[in-house]
C-alpha cells in the first residue's frame, strides 16, 4: 500500500508516527511539508540554534521543551523523497499528486490548511488523519492547551477520515490516556504523549486496511457534550493573559500550566503587585491536608516549604504553591531569568496578594 505522509516541521506527533511507519517497513512513496524551512536541518547553522537554545535554558533557568526532531532528516536518512509545497491546495501540488498516486494519505502532525475535497478523496482508500484528543471532544488547533486549561482527567489520541471539515470525519479508532490529579502535564509533554498514543494506534489501522484493501467502518464514541465544540487557536493578547485571582486555585494553576511556553521570552500569566508586573512562570498546586489556621476567605500567603511561598484561602482545598515568576519591563525578556518569589514576600508574609 503506496502512502503519501504528510506533516508539519518538528512537529512531537508528526516525527513520532512517520518513525514508527518506517520502522514497520510501510511504503512511503513521499513527504509532505511545507516549503519554509531551510532545506538542511543537519547545517552548522541547525546545531548553533540547537547549542543557543540549551545554554538559554542554562542561563535563564527554563525547562527545555522545544522540538528539534527534523521529519526532514528522518525522511532523507530513510531515502523517502521530500515533496515540499506551499500550500496543498495549489494546482502544483494536485498535479504532483496525480503523479505520485498514493494509495492513501497519512497526516501524522496536522497541516496548516483545511485539504480540499479533491486531494483527501483522491486515494483509492481516503485519507487520515491524528489528532491529540478524544473526538469528538476539542476539535480544532491549541488543544492540548485547551484540554489542560479544562483540567481534563482523560485525554487520548483519535485517528479519523479526513473530510470537508476540521476534525469531524468518522472516527476509526482511539487510545485513551489517564491523566493524574493534579495535572502535572504541560500543553508540550501532553501532546508528545499524544503523539505516541497516535504512532501506536496507526500500525493496526494501517495494516487493516491494506489487508481489506478498502475504507474501515466508522465508529460513534460518546463523550463529554461540553467539550464538543471547534476550539481557536490560542491567543497570546496581554489582557488574556492576566490572572484572575477571584477564580479557584485549581482553575489558576490550569491557566498558568496551559499557557506554558518553551522560553520565557514570551509572554504568559501576568500579575501586578507592588505596582510592578510580573509573569507567573511555575506553579504547583498541592491539596490540603487539613484546613487552613487562618479566619479569611481572602487570598493569603503561605509558607510551604524550604523558602517557597504558597497562596490559600479557607474555602480553597488546595495551596497554589508559585515555584518560579519573571520581572516584566521595558528590558528584554531574554535577559530576564525566572526566580523564586520568596524575596517579594518575605518583608510580610501574610500580606494580602489579591489587594495588590
Amino acid at each position: 500500500m503506496r502512502i503519501l505522509y504528510v506533516t508539519r516541521h518538528f512537529n512531537y506527533s508528526g516525527y513520532a508516527i512517520l518513525q514508527t511507519l518506517i520502522e514497520n517497513n510501510f511504503d512511503l512513496i513521499g513527504v509532505v511539508l511545507k516549503d519554509e524551512e531551510p532545506k538542511r536541518h543537519d547545517s552548522l547553522a541547525f546545531h548553533l540554534s540547537r547549542i543557543s537554545y540549551y545554554l538559554s535554558s542554562k542561563l535563564l533557568n527554563f525547562e527545555r521543551i522545544k522540538n528539534f526532531n527534523s521529519e526532514q532528516n528522518l525522511a532523507l536518512k530513510n531515502h523517502i523523497p521530500i515533496v515540499r509545497i506551499d500550500s496543498i491546495k495549489s494546482e502544483m501540488f494536485f498535479e504532483r499528486l496525480k503523479i505520485l498516486n498514493p494509495d492513501i494519505i497519512v497526516l501524522g502532525g496536522g497541516w496548516y490548511e483545511l485539504l480540499p475535497e479533491r486531494v483527501f478523496g483522491f486515494p483509492k482508500y481516503g485519507c487520515i488523519n491524528t489528532h491529540p484528543s478524544l473526538l469528538p471532544e476539542f476539535r480544532g488547533t491549541s488543544i492540548t492547551r485547551w484540554q489542560v486549561l479544562h483540567g481534563v482527567i482523560k485525554s487520548g489520541s483519535t485517528i479519523h477520515y479526513v473530510n470537508e471539515r476540521f476534525d469531524t470525519g468518522g472516527i476509526i479508532d482511539q487510545l485513551e490516556l489517564d491523566i493524574p490529579f493534579p495535572n502535572s502535564y504541560s500543553p508540550q509533554q501532553l501532546f508528545n504523549l499524544l503523539g505516541q498514543k497516535g504512532a501506536q494506534l496507526m500500525v493496526p489501522i494501517l495494516r487493516n486496511i491494506e489487508s481489506r484493501s478498502g475504507f474501515l467502518e466508522e465508529r460513534q464514541i460518546d463523550h463529554n457534550p461540553e467539550f464538543y465544540k471547534y476550539f481557536k487557536k490560542w491567543q497570546w493578547k496581554k489582557d488574556d493573559l492576566v490572572i484572575d485571582w477571584t477564580k479557584p486555585l485549581d482553575k489558576i494553576y490550569n491557566f498558568v500550566l496551559a499557557s506554558t511556553q518553551e522560553h520565557y521570552k514570551y509572554l504568559g500569566p501576568m500579575f501586578n503587585f507592588n505596582k510592578k508586573v510580573y509573569f507567573l512562570r511555575k506553579v504547583t498546586l498541592i491539596v490540603k491536608k487539613k484546613p487552613s489556621d487562618f479566619a479569611s476567605d481572602s487570598l493569603f500567603v503561605v509558607l510551604t516549604g524550604k523558602r517557597m511561598i504558597g497562596l490559600t484561602s479557607n474555602n480553597s482545598n488546595f495551596i497554589l504553591q508559585l515555584d518560579k515568576i519573571q520581572r516584566y519591563d521595558s528590558k528584554p525578556l531574554i535577559l530576564r531569568r525566572a526566580f523564586n518569589p520568596y524575596r517579594l514576600f518575605e518583608s510580610n508574609l501574610n500580606q494580602l496578594f489579591i489587594n495588590e
